[in-house]
């Protein structure tokens, strides 16, 4: 079987509606789980007394890639079953296969998009996402973890 893996309008708009999908899906659970963790540390903002624009530069634009990248495989999966079934029921997919083209090519640019989060989630991992954690993690040690001393840590008994 081969396999005609030049670009065609079709393609273009599977991608992009794909993406979009993909994207509006993120953003929305991404402001909700910004909501639930604001929700549960305004007090610890409140009482340390966080400046506003650390609360939302050091610490919320630092946030996001973290959490776009952990929830990107599971939207990965939720935009293919919500946007493919999106298609079947405006009769697109019938439209698709009634023009010729096969399932197996018809896959293709759903295989081109994933290989595009994919890279996309590549490149947040090795270059994002490390120096946005560091970040992250000293605004969380100045202002939301409480410093105490442990005085009897790491002190070691002998039994007779």
């Amino acid at each position: 079987m081969e396999f005609d893996l030049r670009p065609r309008k079709i393609d273009l708009y599977i991608v992009r509606k794909f993406i979009s999908t993909f994207f509006v899906a993120l953003i929305l659970i991404i402001g909700i789980v910004i909501i639930f963790d604001i929700s549960e540390k305004i007090d610890d903002f409140v009482s340390k007394e966080a400046p506003l624009k650390a609360i939302i530069m050091d610490y919320y634009v630092n946030f996001v890639p973290y959490f776009m990248n952990m929830f990107s495989p599971l939207f990965v999966f939720i935009t293919v079953i919500f946007f493919t079934s999106k298609m079947a029921a405006d009769s697109e997919i019938i439209a698709i296969l009634s023009c010729g083209v096969s399932f197996h090519r018809m896959m293709v640019p759903y295989i081109f998009s994933a290989t595009l989060i994919a890279l996309l989630s590549l490149w947040l991992n090795l270059f994002v996402i490390p120096d946005a954690n560091k970040t992250r993690v000293d605004f969380e040690e100045q202002y939301l973890k409480s410093k105490t001393k442990s005085v009897g840590r790491n002190v070691h008994y002998q039994i007779a």
